[in-house]
């Protein structure tokens, strides 16, 4: 059976970005770069994700241009699937028996839900939108703390085996003494926070699309493009090569710190 990774993009805050990255990332990762790939909607009630996809597939009954482009994309949409999340990890069960290199899992914005517990242990990897604003920051290690009681390594019947902050909304006119002093800070306690960061452009909104990619050109400008190799990077290994025959290599910026901080030192803090 194919080894099916599961990644869930996750905050304590509603409005972080983390659908319309979901989206990007998994509408990369299946048209750009080749990989099958499934997302799992429980941000109930929103359901960001699924009323995306409810409004892309209203267009192909109406737009003989995006129905032409869908054609010509020659991939069909992958699913999104919706769930509680108190049913989630069967819903992942279900999905991982049709062997998605790929599952993309979208939380609810709030920790206090039934089932969370046994969703964050069935996950492999979580990441964690970060605005430059100290309360978005606060309650991002907030969450970290808590996700650290839930690695392998604290849980050996877990299958989480890393989470990771990256910084999104980034304003290069912002003060750089606040990503400066966070990364610091985050390196003090432990948590590991990703070099790339998204930029806040209007652009990453207006073109997100479950049926189609962003260009790897924008994708590059708005720091999707990174982020989405880091991740792959992380979870599949240096140097893999993609089923398009895209090379995974990640190389930081002068601006991006040093490789995350290791979770030994994570999982130490959360005791």
């Amino acid at each position: 059976m194919k080894n099916t990774r599961v990644i869930a993009f996750a905050t304590q805050k509603g409005g972080a970005g983390k659908s319309t990255i979901g989206t990007h990332v998994a509408s990369a990762l299946c048209y750009l770069y080749g990989y099958k790939v499934a997302m799992l909607d429980c941000d109930y009630p929103q359901n960001t994700l699924h009323a995306y996809r409810n409004h892309e597939q209203q267009l192909l009954q109406s737009d003989v241009a995006f129905q032409e482009r869908l054609i010509k994309q020659g991939v069909t949409p992958y699913p999104i699937a919706i769930s509680s999340v108190e049913k989630a990890v069967e819903a992942i069960d279900t999905l991982a028996e049709k062997e998605f290199d790929f599952i993309l899992v979208d939380t609810p914005g709030t920790v206090n839900v039934v089932g969370l517990s046994e969703l964050l242990e069935r996950v492999d990897y979580i990441f964690l939108p970060m605005e430059p604003d100290m309360g978005t920051i606060a309650s991002t290690m907030s969450y970290m703390h808590i996700l650290g009681n839930f690695t392998h390594k604290q849980r050996p019947e877990s299958n989480l085996a890393g989470f990771y902050a990256f910084w999104n909304k980034f304003l290069k006119a912002e003060k750089r003494t606040v990503y400066t002093k966070t990364a610091e800070l985050f390196r003090e306690k432990g948590y590991p926070l990703l070099n790339s960061r998204v930029e806040s452009l209007v652009s990453i909104k207006d073109k997100r699309s479950t049926m189609f990619p962003m260009p790897e050109k924008e994708l590059g400008k708005l720091g999707l493009g990174s982020l989405i190799t880091e991740i792959l990077e992380l979870v599949l290994g240096k140097g893999t090569v993609t089923p398009s025959g895209k090379t995974i290599d990640f190389t930081p910026t002068e601006f991006e710190q040093p490789a995350p901080a290791a979770l030994e030192t994570l999982d130490d803090n959360a005791k």
